[in-house]
């Protein structure tokens, strides 16, 4: 079973909805659900007013055009860049907005995640901490401000006690190797508490964590 907790920083201010983090469970619940999780990083000034509108938009756009979990991944945010694209056209040069962002699309216990920086997210598997950033060169330019964009795509087939967590760049920043493998290393319902205590001081921030635990034995 997955286990999935989050949590947001606006303003210095813990809070329960943040313009920087949306999970999306699938709406129709059907027999073969699949989900989407998103963290949003504004990359220019002034575009942190954006980020809620495109979070939900990438979060509606996947379930709306989904056939497969990487399709509803590139279709949402071909969806989500045009969308800042359009803003940009009609805007002056320091007015232009732009983000990055981690999408994990899941079902089951396969996870497809796709970047566009600035973006972070972590693997956490048998004790060692893998961090998982945009490798490619179309994928380090943010959603908004050129033609063509090319998200980083990576698959994980989750195993049990796997930890996947997305995280905003500037709380990547502040997390050493040591600080993250000691809080994936708790049980899932601590180690988000433990993360944001080390957030402390940081302005704007989030961090979502989907965590793989042991089936419930089914009663008898």
């Amino acid at each position: 079973m997955l286990w999935v907790g989050q949590f947001g920083v606006e303003e210095g201010e813990a809070k329960e909805h943040t313009p920087w983090v949306g999970a999306f469970p699938d709406p129709g619940r059907t027999e073969d659900p699949s989900d989407i999780y998103v963290i949003v990083e504004p990359a220019l000034p002034g575009s942190e007013e954006f980020c809620g509108d495109l979070i939900n938009a990438i979060g509606d756009n996947f379930h709306k055009k989904k056939v497969s979990l990487t399709g509803g991944l590139l279709r949402a945010l071909e969806m989500a860049h045009e969308n800042l694209r359009e803003w940009n056209r009609k805007s002056i040069k320091d007015h232009r907005v732009a983000a990055g962002v981690s999408c994990l699309a899941i079902h089951q216990h396969e996870a497809y995640l796709a970047q566009v920086a600035p973006a972070s997210a972590v693997l956490y598997r048998a004790g060692s901490v893998f961090p998982v950033a945009p490798r490619i060169p179309d994928a380090n330019e943010p959603l908004g401000l050129f033609d063509e964009f090319r998200p980083d795509f990576w698959r994980f087939e989750l195993e049990e006690d796997d930890r996947i967590l997305i995280l905003s760049p500037t709380l990547a920043e502040r997390l050493t190797e040591a600080d993250l493998s000691e809080a994936l290393a708790m049980p899932a319902e601590d180690a988000l508490p433990d993360l944001y205590r080390k957030a402390r001081g940081i302005e704007n921030c989030a961090a979502l964590l989907v965590a793989a635990l042991p089936d419930e034995p089914e009663a008898a």
